[in-house]
């Protein structure tokens, strides 16, 4: 082969090479900065998201509801259905419900998308056999934007329509 297609030949390789690199870069960059925010998350319901739910499971089972407080990791199924990272509390008319035989109980719902670096919440206000509904509502939050003060209103809104759809 003539020396001056070699050396093209060589640079192409070379080209790709790098841009091979590049992108190997920019993925693990990518997957870091998703596993901070999935750190900063599970240290805000941790620190915050956590008590303030602890606080209103007492409330409401001191007035006859029951509930139960979950967090979930993100995971994937058998079946290929995801679920990001989520803390949620359930309600229950019931103060003694066994939130075990049947997962399908109002809530909120606290979620975290690591793409979009955005915390969603979802609310379900429809018990066994009821009307409601069930969406994300459409206000997201940051790491930074999503407080203390903030938690505490999204929770009691949430708390408010479900108990109100009874």
């Amino acid at each position: 082969m003539k020396e001056e297609n070699i050396n093209k030949l060589n640079t192409l390789f070379s080209n790709l090479k790098s841009e091979e690199q590049k992108r190997r870069e920019s993925l693990e960059k990518k997957k870091s900065e998703e596993d901070l925010f999935i750190e900063g998350f599970k240290n805000l319901c941790k620190n915050f998201i956590d008590p303030k739910m602890q606080e209103f499971r007492r409330m409401l089972r001191e007035n006859g509801f029951g509930c139960k407080i979950t967090f979930s990791e993100e995971h994937t199924t058998g079946s290929g259905i995801h679920s990001q990272c989520h803390i949620r509390l359930q309600v229950s008319r019931n103060v003694n419900s066994n939130f075990y035989a049947n997962d399908k109980f109002p809530h909120i719902m606290f979620t975290a998308d690591k793409n979009l670096k955005r915390i969603g919440v979802h609310l379900d206000t429809i018990f066994q056999n009821g009307t409601g509904t069930a969406a994300m509502k459409p206000q997201t939050y940051t790491l930074e934007t999503l407080d203390e003060d903030m938690i505490e209103k999204e929770i009691l809104d949430s708390v408010e329509k479900i108990l109100v759809n009874r």
